[in-house]
Protein backbone atom coordinates (compact mmCIF):
# COMPACT_ATOMS: atom_id res chain seq x y z
CA UNK A 1 0.00 0.00 0.00
CA UNK A 2 1.75 3.10 -0.91
CA UNK A 3 0.71 7.13 -0.29
CA UNK A 4 0.10 9.16 -3.47
CA UNK A 5 1.15 12.32 -2.19
CA UNK A 6 0.15 14.65 -5.29
CA UNK A 7 -2.69 12.62 -5.50
CA UNK A 8 -4.15 12.92 -2.13
CA UNK A 9 -2.64 16.61 -2.36
CA UNK A 10 -4.84 17.65 -4.96
CA UNK A 11 -7.85 15.95 -3.18
CA UNK A 12 -6.73 17.89 0.19
CA UNK A 13 -6.89 21.29 -2.06
CA UNK A 14 -9.96 21.11 -4.09
CA UNK A 15 -11.51 19.74 -0.87
CA UNK A 16 -10.39 22.97 1.15
CA UNK A 17 -11.45 25.52 -1.81
CA UNK A 18 -14.80 24.21 -1.36
CA UNK A 19 -14.55 24.74 2.20
CA UNK A 20 -13.15 28.47 2.29
CA UNK A 21 -16.09 29.61 0.12
CA UNK A 22 -18.57 28.04 2.65
CA UNK A 23 -16.70 29.13 5.77
CA UNK A 24 -16.30 32.75 3.55
CA UNK A 25 -20.05 32.64 3.62
CA UNK A 26 -20.80 32.06 6.70
CA UNK A 27 -19.20 34.56 7.63
CA UNK A 28 -15.79 33.91 8.97
CA UNK A 29 -12.72 35.92 8.64
CA UNK A 30 -9.60 35.47 6.43
CA UNK A 31 -7.38 34.50 9.27
CA UNK A 32 -9.60 32.29 11.30
CA UNK A 33 -9.75 30.87 7.80
CA UNK A 34 -6.42 30.36 7.10
CA UNK A 35 -5.69 28.93 11.02
CA UNK A 36 -8.07 25.86 10.26
CA UNK A 37 -6.45 25.49 6.77
CA UNK A 38 -3.55 25.04 8.31
CA UNK A 39 -4.52 22.58 10.90
CA UNK A 40 -5.96 20.29 8.29
CA UNK A 41 -3.00 20.40 6.30
CA UNK A 42 -0.70 19.69 9.05
CA UNK A 43 -3.71 16.65 10.25
CA UNK A 44 -3.32 15.76 6.35
CA UNK A 45 0.72 15.88 6.75
CA UNK A 46 1.06 13.45 9.45
CA UNK A 47 -1.63 11.15 7.79
CA UNK A 48 0.94 10.79 4.93
CA UNK A 49 3.66 10.23 7.36
CA UNK A 50 1.77 7.81 9.94
CA UNK A 51 0.83 5.84 6.38
CA UNK A 52 3.89 5.94 4.81
CA UNK A 53 5.96 4.71 7.83
CA UNK A 54 3.86 2.16 9.16
CA UNK A 55 3.64 -1.25 7.95
CA UNK A 56 1.23 -3.80 7.88
CA UNK A 57 1.62 -6.76 10.79
CA UNK A 58 0.49 -9.42 9.12
CA UNK A 59 1.15 -13.18 8.95
CA UNK A 60 1.88 -15.06 5.59
CA UNK A 61 -0.99 -16.54 4.71
CA UNK A 62 -0.89 -20.51 3.66
CA UNK A 63 -1.16 -20.14 -0.15
CA UNK A 64 1.22 -16.83 -0.29
CA UNK A 65 4.92 -17.03 -0.49
CA UNK A 66 7.38 -15.82 2.79
CA UNK A 67 7.95 -12.42 0.67
CA UNK A 68 4.97 -11.71 0.71
CA UNK A 69 4.95 -11.42 4.39
CA UNK A 70 5.36 -8.23 6.05
CA UNK A 71 8.78 -7.80 6.91
CA UNK A 72 7.93 -6.99 10.92
CA UNK A 73 6.05 -10.05 10.83
CA UNK A 74 8.94 -12.11 9.92
CA UNK A 75 11.19 -9.96 12.18
CA UNK A 76 8.72 -11.73 14.76
CA UNK A 77 8.22 -14.91 13.84
CA UNK A 78 12.05 -15.43 13.60
CA UNK A 79 12.75 -13.89 17.53
CA UNK A 80 9.54 -16.53 18.66
CA UNK A 81 10.86 -20.04 17.05
CA UNK A 82 13.06 -21.90 18.81
CA UNK A 83 14.38 -25.37 17.98
CA UNK A 84 13.87 -28.41 19.42
CA UNK A 85 16.46 -31.54 19.16
CA UNK A 86 14.47 -34.47 18.05
CA UNK A 87 15.98 -37.71 18.53
CA UNK A 88 14.02 -40.96 17.61
CA UNK A 89 14.23 -44.02 19.90
CA UNK A 90 13.78 -47.65 19.18
CA UNK A 91 10.80 -48.13 20.55
CA UNK A 92 11.62 -51.20 22.86
CA UNK A 93 13.79 -48.77 24.52
CA UNK A 94 11.56 -45.64 25.36
CA UNK A 95 13.13 -45.02 28.61
CA UNK A 96 15.80 -43.78 26.87
CA UNK A 97 13.88 -40.81 25.63
CA UNK A 98 13.46 -39.48 28.91
CA UNK A 99 17.28 -39.00 29.02
CA UNK A 100 17.53 -35.02 29.25
CA UNK A 101 21.30 -35.14 28.93
CA UNK A 102 21.92 -34.60 25.25
CA UNK A 103 25.52 -36.48 25.50
CA UNK A 104 24.10 -39.94 27.45
CA UNK A 105 21.32 -39.43 25.07
CA UNK A 106 23.42 -39.10 21.87
CA UNK A 107 25.84 -42.06 23.31
CA UNK A 108 23.15 -44.86 24.37
CA UNK A 109 21.69 -44.21 20.71
CA UNK A 110 24.95 -45.35 18.97
CA UNK A 111 25.10 -48.53 20.97
CA UNK A 112 23.66 -51.43 19.45
CA UNK A 113 19.89 -53.04 19.88
CA UNK A 114 22.06 -56.02 22.25
CA UNK A 115 23.87 -53.62 24.14
CA UNK A 116 20.52 -51.64 24.75
CA UNK A 117 19.11 -54.61 25.22
CA UNK A 118 21.97 -55.80 28.26
CA UNK A 119 21.68 -52.36 29.65
CA UNK A 120 17.94 -52.16 29.87
CA UNK A 121 17.75 -55.67 32.05
CA UNK A 122 20.86 -54.20 33.94
CA UNK A 123 20.45 -50.53 34.55
CA UNK A 124 16.80 -49.94 33.91
CA UNK A 125 15.13 -52.86 35.02
CA UNK A 126 17.50 -53.97 37.63
CA UNK A 127 17.99 -57.57 36.37
CA UNK A 128 21.24 -59.09 38.34
CA UNK A 129 23.94 -60.64 35.77
CA UNK A 130 22.96 -64.22 37.46
CA UNK A 131 19.35 -63.01 36.08
CA UNK A 132 20.00 -61.26 32.65
CA UNK A 133 22.29 -64.70 32.21
CA UNK A 134 19.62 -66.66 32.39
CA UNK A 135 17.06 -64.70 30.28
CA UNK A 136 19.66 -64.17 27.25
CA UNK A 137 20.94 -68.08 27.50
CA UNK A 138 24.66 -66.58 27.84
CA UNK A 139 27.06 -67.30 30.54
CA UNK A 140 27.40 -65.00 33.40
CA UNK A 141 31.30 -64.31 32.68
CA UNK A 142 30.01 -62.86 29.22
CA UNK A 143 27.63 -60.98 30.73
CA UNK A 144 29.72 -59.05 32.71
CA UNK A 145 31.96 -58.60 29.92
CA UNK A 146 29.59 -56.99 27.77
CA UNK A 147 28.37 -54.37 30.51
CA UNK A 148 32.08 -53.54 31.47
CA UNK A 149 32.71 -53.05 27.57
CA UNK A 150 29.59 -50.67 27.57
CA UNK A 151 30.81 -49.12 30.82
CA UNK A 152 33.92 -47.98 29.12
CA UNK A 153 32.19 -46.45 26.11
CA UNK A 154 29.63 -44.50 27.94
CA UNK A 155 32.90 -43.32 30.33
CA UNK A 156 34.20 -41.72 27.14
CA UNK A 157 31.40 -38.59 26.89
CA UNK A 158 31.81 -36.22 29.77
CA UNK A 159 28.72 -35.90 31.11
CA UNK A 160 28.83 -33.39 33.51
CA UNK A 161 30.66 -30.97 31.28
CA UNK A 162 27.05 -30.50 29.49
CA UNK A 163 25.07 -29.92 32.78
Amino acid sequence: MSFNKGYELKKFEAHWEKLHIEYAAAGMTEDAIQKMYDYDRQQFNSERTFIERTQEFTAPAYESSEEEASPLMLRYQEAITTTDTYHETKSKFAWIGEIENERLLSALENLSEDDLKLLTFYAYEGYTVTEISKVLGVSQPTISIKIKRITNFLKKFDFDAMD
